[in-house]
């Protein structure tokens, strides 16, 4: 009887120690995959002309300066809840734009700042 009650303690310690190790392992999981998405998610800078705002707000197209002096190219950024705008931005406005490229493709406008 005596024998059976140790080994029962002794099998409950080692089911307790086992959950006790899994749940570690998935907390430093967890935190890897957090640094990793930070790492992927460098900040980039720009700067150009808002020629489009669409999508309620949601979504702008600035035209900057191509590599060549003489062309031009745009880039279309999302704008989320988080995304802080610094100044009065509308069509027409010189901006310079913290933005993230996503994984989907599309650049997530960070930080917006409207140029005097």
């Amino acid at each position: 009887m005596i024998r059976k009650l140790f080994a029962g303690v002794a099998i409950a310690g080692l089911m307790s120690l086992s959950v006790a190790l899994s749940e570690h392992s998935v907390r430093a999981q967890s935190q890897s995959d957090r640094s990793d998405n930070h790492e992927q998610k460098a900040t980039k800078s720009i700067s150009g002309k808002v020629i489009k705002i669409g999508n309620g707000g949601h979504s702008l197209s600035v035209e900057i300066a191509g590599e060549n002096k003489n062309s031009t190219e745009f880039v279309e950024f999302v704008v989320d809840r988080n995304t802080k705008v610094n100044g009065q931005v509308k069509e027409g406005t010189a901006v310079t734009i913290e933005y993230q490229a996503m994984e989907s493709g599309q650049n997530l406008a960070v930080n917006i700042t409207a140029q005097a």
